[in-house]
């Protein structure tokens, strides 16, 4: 769950830092130079926050659990004989909220493999793209629209290198959700 927060987190930080400080990609094409806004306009991102919404239910149901077991063991402690309790609220708490992650996650796989599959295969149009103006064509997720960006003959090397290593990212966390999903079905 740290893991995917961190690559959640760095890929927020990254249209952030993009949108406030970059603002345009300089595009060269032969005969054509233009400046390439940031983001679409229509840039998808409820796919991210549902998965941001995982690792976080899955960081704190992980700290709940560890208090949950704590609390376990004092009341096994406690008892002389520990056969005969009936279980705790807190251990019906945490169970609830297990099956609850396990549906949650499952949830968000879905969603961001079918957003990511639906918005995949889409390019940038020479002929729609205006400089300064926010490309206006299709839907659009993080991950497919910086695909896109990187099939441009961008000017700057250090640019399409910054947005090549955040695109990992963006591929990571997305399959990040299938190890959470697997430990909290195990």
């Amino acid at each position: 769950s740290i893991s995917s927060l961190g690559l959640i987190s760095s890929m927020v930080g990254f249209l952030h830092d993009q949108k406030d400080h970059v603002g345009s990609y300089q595009v060269n094409w032969p005969g054509r130079t233009v400046q390439l806004v940031v983001e679409p306009k229509h840039l998808w991102v409820d796919q991210g926050h549902e998965s941001n919404g995982v690792a976080g239910y899955g960081f704190f149901l992980g700290l709940f659990g560890l208090y949950v077991a704590w609390r376990q063991r004092e009341r096994q402690l406690s008892v002389r004989n520990p056969t005969n309790q009936t279980p705790s609220k807190t251990l019906l708490a945490l169970v609830i909220l297990h099956f609850l992650a396990v549906l949650f996650t499952l949830s968000a796989i879905i969603v961001v493999f079918l957003v990511t599959n639906q918005t995949s295969g889409q390019f940038i149009s020479r002929g729609i793209v205006r400089s300064y103006i926010p490309y206006p064509v299709n839907k659009w997720t993080p991950e497919t629209w910086f695909k896109a960006v990187l099939d441009l003959p961008l000017a700057d090397q250090h640019q399409r290198d910054k947005i090549d290593s955040n695109v990992t990212n963006m591929v990571a966390w997305r399959w990040m959700l299938i190890p959470i999903f697997l430990t909290d079905v195990l």
